[in-house]
């Protein structure tokens, strides 16, 4: 496995407000002084309907829910000595609430792109984007700007929760390089899982219904990278990339055991 020993400055992209620590927390906790950028942190509009989601973590309202959420991201990111940046997205729960469109992938890069420049990222962690739409939408804008931003070191992380679903890994990472992308597994030597740990236990609101708890499930397994680099040759659909998913925990997209902490991520 390739070792990045000097990241330089990292910007994390986070879906959701938890979705970075739970993904990449170790790393960051190694690294003081990094962007956390959110994407869905948009607060709905009070009028909106309540989420079944929001109603399962205890609140009443979509407004009061975002505004806690906010708040207990602000403490995971203090601890990891992170700095917060929130794009105005809503999550796809309040768009779907509110009969609204989905964002586009080229607004989201576009918004991701000026917050990157502003933060002077030199390596950019994001979502591989394996199953909750909002990651998935995430990782293509990521994707779109990949070509255009040599500049910047690419790296995503697998999303915590949805990497222990059978098969995600690998028909994600064939995505990929049908896209003319290669993933490479990386290492960085930096890391804190304790830290982590601690950040993790920031978001309480949600922690019950994700089956996540302080010192077991897989935000505290290994976190797992992938460096992106141009395909040498764009591959046919029936190919499979020429990367080691088994080696990086997927066991060839064979069914893995289910561990502790791998509830159904919000819809």
């Amino acid at each position: 496995m390739r070792p990045i020993d000097d990241p330089g400055t990292i910007a994390a992209i986070s879906p959701h407000l938890d979705d970075a620590v739970a993904g990449c927390g170790a790393l960051l906790a190694g690294a003081p002084g990094s962007t956390v950028i959110t994407v869905f942190a948009g607060v709905p509009d009070a009028t909106a309907p309540l989420t079944d989601w929001d109603r399962r973590c205890g609140f009443g309202d979509g407004v009061a829910a975002m505004k806690w959420r906010l708040a207990e991201d602000d403490k995971a990111l203090h601890l990891l000595k992170a700095h917060p940046v929130r794009l105005p997205f809503l999550d796809d729960q309040y768009m779907r609430a509110m009969a609204l469109a989905t964002a586009k992938p080229d607004k989201v890069a576009h918004a991701l792109d000026a917050a990157l420049e502003k933060a002077g990222a030199r390596t950019v962690l994001f979502p591989l984007g394996l199953f909750h739409s909002d990651h998935t939408l995430v990782s293509d804008a990521v994707l779109g700007l990949f070509t255009t931003r040599p500049q910047r070191r690419w790296v995503a992380y697998e999303d915590a929760l949805y990497r222990t679903k059978p098969g995600l890994l690998h028909a994600r990472l064939v995505q990929f390089y049908t896209r003319g992308v290669s993933l490479t597994p990386v290492a960085f030597a930096n890391t804190n899982g304790h830290r982590k740990a601690t950040a993790m236990s920031a978001y309480g609101s949600q922690m019950p219904e994700l089956g996540i708890t302080r010192n077991e499930g897989d935000t505290t397994a290994p976190e797992r990278y992938w460096l992106l680099s141009e395909a040498i040759k764009q591959a046919p659909e029936s190919r499979e990339p020429p990367v080691g998913a088994g080696d990086a925990g997927d066991a060839g997209g064979q069914p893995a055991p289910r561990q502790p902490g791998t509830a159904a991520r919000r819809p």
